[in-house]
């Protein structure tokens, strides 16, 4: 039987633990993006059985709300759900939970069917739809909200994507994207300050080698900022919103 509402559980162990003793931002996009896929393949809508039809999986969208991280050595677990399907689209809304059953981050995103050969929006009508199971469930995470251009005196830095910055489409992984930001703000910031909120989304994709620039705009507050990431024709292939919280002020 298909499950509408797919779980998984887990323990933070020390060696998956950032420098505050607790679950960094990068793995708890992998572990969602981890249980998405877990949670296809049991629909027999993932990887093994789309690739018989040359098609795969994007992630196009997502946003975080955290209001705490698990620490080391915590249990915590993850649901996930879809909220809506269609021949091109999934849209899936997710829950971190504590050891006590607490819900504490919440997540919401956007996937696209793809044509891996033509690297264009694939046609998933030939897949039973009516075995995908959507939750009558809402994600109580508004939707990433349009990311403009960012100011012309944005912060600038080159990038390289290296070996360990690849997936097994030889394209950068999501979670990369993401280290790579991140490590934008020295470590005195990342003391004071923790993300609250990423919202992050996906134009295009670069590869091993690619040269490309990290543009940063932070608010005069210093509390959001509005990030993007470009390939060497200067077009974006990612943008991101982060919104940070003094650490101090998490739950």
């Amino acid at each position: 039987m298909h499950q509408a509402l797919f779980n998984s559980h887990y323990n933070l162990t020390a060696g998956e633990s950032d420098a505050h003793s607790l679950m960094p931002v990068t793995l708890m996009v992998e572990r969602i993006i981890e249980i998405a896929t877990r949670h296809a393949n049991s629909l027999e809508v993932g990887y093994e059985q789309l690739k018989t039809a040359g098609i795969g999986w994007v992630l196009s969208r997502m946003s975080l709300a955290v209001d705490r991280f698990p620490a080391i050595n915590e249990d915590y677990a993850l649901n996930t759900w879809i909220e809506s399907y269609n021949r091109h689209f999934c849209e899936r809304g997710f829950e971190v939970l504590d050891g006590g059953g607490n819900v504490i981050a919440r997540g919401r995103s956007t996937w696209v069917a793809i044509d891996m050969r033509r690297r264009t929006m694939a046609d998933l009508s030939e897949f039973e739809r009516d075995a995908i199971p959507c939750l009558d469930r809402d994600c109580p995470v508004e939707p990433v909200r349009r990311m403009g251009a960012l100011p012309a005196n944005a912060e600038r830095e080159p990038l390289h994507f290296g070996y360990s910055d690849i997936d097994f489409n030889r394209h950068v992984n999501t979670v990369r994207y993401i280290a790579h930001v991140l490590n934008h703000w020295p470590l005195h910031h990342h003391d004071r300050y923790a993300v609250r909120r990423l919202d992050m989304a996906f134009n295009r994709e670069l590869r091993y080698g690619d040269p490309a620039e990290l543009r940063v705009a932070t608010a005069p507050d210093g509390h959001t900022a509005e990030c993007e990431i470009a390939g060497s024709d200067g077009s974006r292939a990612a943008a991101f919103r982060i919104f940070w919280q003094l650490r101090r002020d998490m739950d």
